[in-house]
């Protein structure tokens, strides 16, 4: 989560020190926020449903044929579906 400053709302950048404790700083103005406990925050996104691209099995109730074999299964119609890219 991104914390703004309270003073000119630009966001807050976190200042890494090695003798003292992190903290949070505004780059434009002195706004200091002094770190003093781990802040974690976790959010899971909504997945959606996964839609068929293309349409799902009504997709093929329509679809053109021929009378070709297949070399692996030797069945006698071939059904194929033409679509705009």
């Amino acid at each position: 989560m991104a914390y703004f400053c309270p003073f000119c709302g630009n966001l807050l950048n976190v200042e890494v020190r090695e003798t003292e404790s992190n903290r949070l700083s505004c780059k434009t103005c002195p706004h200091v926020y002094e770190i003093t406990h781990q802040i974690v925050i976790k959010r899971y996104p909504k997945l959606k449903e996964v839609d068929d691209v293309l349409g799902g099995s009504s997709a093929w109730e329509n679809v053109d044929s021929t009378e070709e074999t297949c070399p692996k299964c030797k069945h006698k119609r071939a059904y194929y579906l033409q679509m705009q890219t």
